[in-house]
C-alpha cells in the first residue's frame, strides 16, 4: 500500500466492512484537528445510487426536515455536490483529511469505484481507499449481536436459532457486507491494491498497524484512543459445532479469496475462528 502527502489534503474512501473496527476509526480520525468528515460518518450515496439491495435508496421514512436527510438527498439527485462537499471541507484551515467511511460500500463495483476517483480528480483531491476485514464468522456473529442487542434479545438459544436461519438462508444484505473478495477485486480493478489499506480488525488496534494508517493518509501519527470500543457485541453464548460448521462451509469461499489476494496474511493466526471451521468436514 502506498500514500503520499499531498498539499490539497486526501479523502478515506471507507469500504467496510461492517462490524469490523469502522465506527472506532471514524471515532478516532474525527477527533483529530487535522480532519473533518463532515456530518456523518456514513453517508450511502454509492450504495444508494448503484446497490438497490443495500437499502440505503430511499429515505426511509424519515423527514426531509432533518438536515442530515435533505443534505444527503441533495447528493442523491446530484451526485457532483457531493464532490464539492467534500472538496469544501479540505479547504478549511488546517484540515488535511475528510471521508466517507460506509461498510456497505463494500459491494460497490469497480465501475463505480473508479467514478468516485474520477470525481475526486476532478477537485484535485486524490483518494485513499481503505478496507478493513475481520474474522468472517466472528463477524457474521457479531453483526447478528448487534441488530438483536437493538432489540432487546440477549438469549442464547435465540441467538443460535437467528444463526441457524442465516445460514440456511443467506439473505443478500449479508453477503453484499461478508463477500471480501469481491471488494478485493473491485479496488483491485479500480485503485489497484497497492494503492489501498488493507487492514484487519485483528491488527486494528496495534501501534504499529495505527502508524502504518496514519502515514497512508499523509497525516502526522496521533494515539488513537485505545480503550475506546464503538458498538461492541458481547454475548457468553457458546456456539454448537454443528453451526460453527454451517458458517464455515458459508464462508469458506470468502476466506480462499482472501487468502488469494492477500498472501502475507497470517489467516490461521489472525482468523482462527474461519481457518478452522471453514476447513471442517
Amino acid at each position: 500500500m502506498t500514500g503520499t502527502t499531498d498539499d490539497a489534503g486526501v479523502f478515506l474512501l471507507g469500504l467496510g466492512a461492517q462490524k469490523a473496527g469502522t465506527s472506532w476509526l471514524h471515532a478516532q480520525l474525527n477527533r483529530r484537528r487535522d480532519a473533518d468528515f463532515g456530518f456523518l460518518k456514513e453517508y450511502h450515496i454509492h450504495d444508494a445510487l448503484t446497490l438497490p439491495t443495500a437499502g440505503f435508496s430511499g429515505r426511509r421514512g424519515r423527514s426531509l426536515l432533518k438536515p442530515r436527510t435533505w443534505r444527503r438527498q441533495r447528493f442523491l439527485e446530484r451526485p457532483e455536490r457531493y464532490y464539492a462537499y467534500f472538496t469544501s471541507l479540505l479547504k478549511h484551515p488546517g484540515i488535511r483529511l475528510t471521508g466517507d467511511i460506509t461498510p456497505s460500500y463494500s459491494g460497490l463495483s469497480s465501475n463505480t469505484l473508479q467514478a468516485i476517483q474520477r470525481g475526486f480528480a476532478a477537485q484535485d483531491i486524490p483518494v485513499r481507499p481503505v478496507f478493513l476485514m475481520r474474522d468472517p464468522i466472528e463477524r457474521i456473529i457479531s453483526s447478528l449481536r448487534m441488530h438483536r442487542r437493538k432489540q432487546g434479545l440477549r438469549d442464547s438459544a435465540g441467538e443460535i436459532q437467528a444463526l441457524h436461519q442465516l445460514c440456511h438462508e443467506r439473505p443478500e444484505r449479508i453477503n453484499l457486507r461478508s463477500d471480501y473478495g469481491h471488494t478485493l477485486t473491485a479496488l483491485q480493478n479500480s485503485f489497484g491494491l497497492k494503492h489501498c489499506f488493507i487492514g484487519t480488525y485483528e491488527q486494528l488496534f496495534h501501534q504499529d498497524c495505527w502508524a502504518e494508517l496514519c502515514r497512508f493518509l499523509g497525516v502526522r501519527y496521533q494515539e488513537p484512543k485505545w480503550e475506546q470500543r464503538v458498538n461492541a457485541s458481547r454475548t457468553d453464548t457458546d456456539l454448537p459445532e454443528e453451526l460453527l460448521k454451517l458458517l464455515g462451509q458459508w464462508q469458506g469461499p470468502t476466506l480462499a479469496a482472501v487468502q488469494f489476494h492477500c498472501p502475507e496474511l497470517d489467516l490461521n493466526q489472525l482468523w482462527p475462528t474461519a481457518s478452522r471451521w471453514c476447513s471442517a468436514r
